[in-house]
């Protein structure tokens, strides 16, 4: 949910601007001076599977052109993402590092506590996902950052748009409230790890009422407030609801399709093949320009539901938003043909290169395996991001634990694929 202030308080596509201008060092948080957590026996031994396109920050890795380098060579991917994971889980057990909330807007305050714990939630089971050995050490972190998702008081800034105190009883009532995609996404990946977590109820709830509201839709919007319908909120509404079904078995075939179909055909830009940024609510037609951030938004959520779909996006984004400097890569945030200003929904905007268009692709392009073009993205984010490493705890003096969560979850980005269903499923039968 990234919100533009341009006059009154408009409403954008939750995660980006913030998170991953921090990420990418747009922002200025120490870390925070706090002991280590410390770990439950679990060995950091070099496994390739869920870090295995993260480069070193070796010179040689970080200055190798070639894509096998990075993919190839397993020892030193935990090296980077555990250390990052363990700072991620401090923050979320103790509440910490999140910063003063100053923005001037209580709801942009708001959505950048949702991403916080979102990201921290996602990237930490993802890893888990990935390396069940590290389970018991992260499992607690987990829960903290889902039992922070439903607190009433994350989401009173949606309420308040809606003018009820209890968001979660009113998206069963009425249409809109698109922004709760952002907290289903996340119990989807934690229930993928922790099935018998006590927000499953909740999880259930959510999906089958967004899914309802977006099916009803005969142009495929979802309002995420009132009068204002942002793609990118409902491509992580589509995602969530499929990663529902791959967790829980439900069957959400029919309402995917649908959704979907609506999705390439309104708010895909035909010649760019990026993602408008907002559409009218009632028509489903463009309200502002095709925008990198909201394609790579929606690349990264799409995966979790259509393959196909999130796989054009992100050829789109390689296409029509690459640009390369040196051994760097960036995303544009308008392709070719169209311009604007630069807004907290881009993030920092240098040369034309979006912050948020940048950061959410390096999770695109691990989702898929574009292991060139993650590499590239991974240098700039471990050279511009500042990254530091103390008491075995890494993190990203750029961004802070806002910055250090995203990036954890691009790192470790990925649909449920077989790997990972049939890690959920021995979870689920635990």
């Amino acid at each position: 949910m990234i919100e533009r202030m341009r006059g009154a308080l408009r409403r954008r596509a939750v995660l980006g601007a913030f998170v991953f201008s921090a990420a990418l060092g747009c922002r200025d948080a120490p870390p925070d001076e706090a002991p280590r957590i410390t770990s439950s026996g679990a060995s950091a031994e070099p496994v390739a599977s869920a870090c295995d396109m993260i480069p070193t920050p070796a010179p040689s890795a970080l200055g190798s052109s070639s894509a096998s380098a990075t993919v190839d060579e397993g020892a030193g991917r935990m090296e980077i993402v555990l250390p990052l994971a363990r700072s991620v889980a401090f923050h979320v057990e103790h509440r910490a590092g999140i910063g003063p909330l100053t923005t001037g807007s209580s709801r942009y305050d708001g959505e950048r506590v949702v991403a916080m714990y979102q990201m921290a939630a996602m990237g930490l089971a993802q890893l888990v996902l990935d390396h069940p050995s590290h389970r018991g050490e992260l499992l607690p972190a987990i829960r903290a950052a889902a039992d922070a998702l439903v607190e009433p008081e994350t989401w009173a800034f949606g309420g308040a748009a809606y003018n009820d105190a209890k968001p979660f009883d009113a998206v069963e009532q009425s249409a809109g409230h698109a922004y709760l995609g952002y907290l289903d996404l996340a119990l989807g990946m934690v229930r993928a790890v922790d099935p018998d977590t006590k927000h499953a109820a909740l999880h259930d709830r959510l999906t089958v009422a967004l899914a309802r509201h977006l099916a009803a839709s005969n142009v495929g919007v979802l309002e995420t407030y009132p009068g204002e319908a942002y793609p990118p909120d409902i491509a992580m509404v589509i995602g969530a609801i499929g990663l529902h079904g791959r967790v829980t078995g439900a069957d959400h075939g029919a309402e995917i399709e649908s959704a979907v179909r609506h999705f390439r055909a309104r708010f895909v830009d035909a010649r760019s093949g990026f993602v408008h940024q907002s559409v009218d609510p009632i028509r489903g037609t463009p309200r502002d320009a095709p925008r990198g951030s909201g394609t790579a938004v929606s690349a990264f959520a799409l995966a979790f539901a259509d393959a196909d779909l999130a796989g054009e996006l992100h050829r789109a984004l390689v296409a029509q938003g690459r640009q390369d400097v040196l051994s760097f890569a960036g995303i544009a945030e308008y392709p070719p043909g169209h311009t604007g200003d630069a807004d907290v929904d881009a993030g920092l905007v240098f040369l034309g290169v979006g912050a948020t268009a940048t950061a959410f692709a390096i999770g695109s392009a691990r989702i898929q395996r574009d292991a060139e073009l993650f590499e590239a993205l991974a240098r700039t984010a471990e050279t511009f991001g500042d990254p530091q490493e103390r008491d075995g705890r890494r993190t990203y003096t750029r961004g802070g634990a806002v910055g250090d969560a995203a990036l954890l979850a691009m790192y470790t980005a990925g649909p449920l694929t077989a790997q990972r269903d049939g890690a959920a499923r021995r979870n689920t039968n635990r």
